[in-house]
């Protein structure tokens, strides 16, 4: 730390915060400035001086007066200075002036102002954050679910697709007042996502997943989780029930919660949700499932099972968001049909992304949505979201059309089919008694069970200071929980399997202890 005199100013060159120096000398003088401590009309030292002083350069000092300048903090006098600008030192309350140092040794806070928040607010604020737990974490074994073989991607195909795409954005023309002066029809359909790319998921839907739809009931989003925000929001009330499966996908939980949904947790077996345990009373509004390769647990929902969920979320007037996260990736078998595909009357909502089937930084969902919800879903997204950044759907679009996605899919089912082979016969050698490996006819994971009383969190915690990410059960259920691993195979080549199992074997032996 370096200080100079008349202008209170200390630099820390490693700053945990990531702010660069002309950033931290702006906040450190607009925060004397506002608490009093830098009068008005007081003459601020020449940038060389404080450059000398701090060991900057001139231009580091002197882009942190322009920032002052502009906000009205300083002005300028020729040949006299730079000097705080009148009023300015008053905007904090007396006795309790604002801080706004970039050093915690500088901060003087003030008491957090009385704000009412909402009952959404209060909601979301019990909530827990849902994040990765090994973000920013290096590893040399990442067996995290939906971790895909990024290096089997066509790269130079799809930068063609990204690039054609930019070149044309560039130089088309913005249309006019579309806003203000086109139809409904027209406005509502701009809303879901671009045409051609809605067009595009729509025919891939069909041909692979039997799902009966067509572009405009297609709506394109950055994220399943933003879709799910959304549905709940429009069609739950705070203590209405949402059915979800036991256990399930965290993300879930958080959307409906958010809208104040009462989750009722109905349990899943070898073959699927239980529908001989759903509920004959108080009718939940919202039923979410993932019948095509349930999450976590890897099963599949058995055909008569999905016959007697859709009669009865019909008699019951339960709407089903069906889930199908990664159907495209079946590695035995023929694809299975989609439980949209067997709805005749438009009451299932489908959900999916293309972060499996192509890579996870394409973060691009749909969902296929029934006829009395579109309109709705496009008047609730102009409300935040008038302006969403497209070129990538268009790519995505031109890439499935030119039938880029099923030859790219063709290729990474063999490779998944030998990975998932690879870890299934190192399990076998190196966990065996430890780890009881589940199904795995589809999609890049699998789930491991542990033995009853072995904590998975501390397994996974030790597994990550052995280089192995993995993703423990427990948190996923709702009560009572198994524990367990989720290993995913899609990024582990086949060579490297028998050292990760061998590395995790000894971290649940630590986990025992």
């Amino acid at each position: 730390m370096q200080a100079i005199a008349q202008v209170p100013v200390a630099l820390d060159r490693e700053s945990a915060t990531g702010q660069s120096l002309a950033r931290q000398i702006y906040s450190q003088l607009r925060a004397a400035i506002v608490s009093g401590e830098l009068r008005a009309g007081s003459r601020l030292p020449p940038t060389r001086v404080v450059a000398a002083q701090l060991g900057v350069a001139r231009l580091t000092v002197a882009t942190a007066y322009d920032w002052l300048r502009e906000e009205g903090f300083v002005y300028g006098r020729v040949g006299a200075g730079t000097f705080v600008a009148p009023g300015v030192d008053r905007v904090g309350q007396p006795g309790e002036p604002p801080s706004l140092a970039s050093t915690p040794a500088q901060q003087r806070r003030a008491p957090p102002p009385k704000v009412h928040l909402s009952a959404w607010a209060e909601r979301i604020a019990g909530l827990p954050l849902i994040t990765d737990e090994h973000t920013g974490r290096a590893a040399r074994f990442d067996l995290r679910p939906g971790v895909g073989a990024a290096e089997k991607f066509p790269w130079p195909r799809w930068r063609q697709y990204v690039t054609a795409e930019e070149a044309t954005r560039r130089q088309a023309p913005i249309p006019a007042g579309r806003d203000a002066f086109a139809p409904d029809r027209e406005r509502v359909d701009a809303l879901l996502g671009p045409h051609e790319a809605r067009h595009a998921i729509a025919a891939w839907l069909w041909r692979s997943r039997a799902v009966r739809c067509d572009a405009a009931q297609v709506m394109i989003a950055s994220s399943v989780q933003q879709v799910l925000t959304l549905l709940a929001r429009l069609l739950i009330e705070p203590g209405e029930p949402v059915l979800i499966e036991n256990p399930s996908y965290v993300g879930f939980h958080a959307a409906f919660e958010a809208e104040g949904a009462v989750l009722d947790g109905v349990v899943v077996d070898a073959h699927g949700l239980r529908t001989d345990l759903l509920p004959d009373a108080h009718a939940p509004r919202l039923a979410i499932v993932t019948p095509s390769h349930q999450y976590p647990t890897g099963v599949t929902l058995a055909l008569e099972r999905r016959v007697a969920l859709l009669q009865w979320a019909r008699a019951m007037g339960t709407v089903i968001i069906e889930d199908d996260y990664d159907g495209e990736l079946r590695l035995e078998g023929q694809p299975l049909e989609a439980l949209r595909g067997l709805d005749d009357r438009d009451e299932v909502i489908y959900i999916g992304t293309l972060a499996k089937a192509m890579y996870p930084a394409v973060r691009l969902a749909y969902a296929v949505l029934p006829g009395w919800l579109v309109e709705l879903v496009a008047r609730a997204r102009a409300t935040s979201e008038r302006h969403p950044i497209w070129h990538e759907a268009h790519a995505v679009g031109r890439f499935i059309a030119d039938g880029e996605l099923e030859r790219h899919l063709a290729r990474v089912r063999r490779v998944y089919r030998s990975r998932r082979d690879a870890l299934l016969a190192s399990i076998r050698a190196e966990l065996d008694g430890l780890v009881m490996a589940g199904p795995a006819d589809a999609g890049i994971h699998l789930l491991g069970r542990l033995a009853d009383g072995v904590n998975d969190l501390a397994a996974t915690r030790a597994a990550a200071e052995r280089g192995v990410l993995v993703t423990a059960l427990s948190p996923l259920y709702r009560g009572h929980a198994h524990s367990g691993l989720l290993l995913g195979f899609g990024a582990l080549a086949e060579e490297d399997a028998t050292t990760a199992m061998r590395a995790l074997g000894r971290a649940i032996a630590l986990a025992m202890l």
